[in-house]
């Protein structure tokens, strides 16, 4: 046996040709080493995508703005996608963008900073953890893109207005046009519903982005628990949600 048929013994061992043996032996390397890096975390996973993922491992390898993004890479062939949620460092955060590579998969995560809380028609509290933002997931660049105004002073002010970025599953669907919520001392209300952009497999999971606008206050809402108070009746015929209240 010479040397070239020594050569393609080793090879053969790892995969059925060069590409397929490097390939094999860069996973495995990636394997032994991925939990001794510093960036490390075993991550807790909530997903209406993948229900069957209650943890997975991954690598925290970049921190952007004031701690409030990360970019995180999972094992070889392991993957999650937009609109999971995921727990580690003492946070929740939502998947807003994926990128895979051959074998990698790196996501782009966005820290949760609200509970989005409300009645629903039958009276039961629901909850569920958002991002409630003036700026676009992830973009400095479209920071209070939602316009501005002028007061008496010539000053610039931006609006009342809010993003708001849930995942999509059952639950957050059922939240509807003119709905109000409590975002610190003020309530708002949903004036526009993007339930497409942000979303895969022809719009079955992923993000769902509410639009929400200042309103004024109802004497029964409640902002000890943070729940606005909403007339599903009223939404469902259509009429004006504003009941002349204040707003500050």
């Amino acid at each position: 046996m010479d040397y070239i048929d020594k050569y393609r013994q080793r090879v053969a061992r790892n995969g059925n040709d060069i590409g397929k043996a490097y390939n094999n032996n860069t996973v495995n390397f990636i394997e032994s080493t991925f939990k001794k890096a510093p960036t490390y975390r075993l991550m807790k996973v909530y997903s209406t995508q993948f229900p069957h993922i209650t943890e997975i491992d991954a690598r925290v390898v970049e921190v952007e703005r004031l701690g409030s993004l990360r970019e995180v890479i999972f094992r070889p062939n392991q993957y999650l996608d937009i609109g999971t949620y995921l727990e580690f460092d003492e946070d929740y955060w939502l998947i807003y963008d994926r990128y895979t590579a051959g074998i990698k998969t790196k996501v782009l995560v966005s820290r949760c900073n609200y509970i989005l809380k409300w009645k629903d028609k039958d009276g039961n509290v629901q909850q569920i953890r958002c991002i409630a933002s003036s700026m676009e997931l992830g973009s400095k660049a479209k920071q209070d893109n939602l316009g501005v105004e002028w007061n008496r002073y010539d000053v610039k002010l931006p609006l009342g207005n809010l993003f708001v970025f849930v995942e999509k599953n059952p639950l957050t669907k059922t939240i509807q046009m003119n709905q109000r919520f409590i975002f610190g001392s003020n309530v708002y209300e949903v004036i526009g519903i993007d339930d497409v952009t942000n979303t895969t497999q022809n719009g079955q999971y992923g993000i769902i982005k509410f639009f929400v606008k200042l309103t004024t206050k109802h004497p029964e809402d409640d902002f000890e628990n943070g729940i606005a108070y909403n007339n599903f009746a009223e939404y469902d015929s259509g009429g004006d949600t504003d009941t002349g209240g204040i707003i500050w």
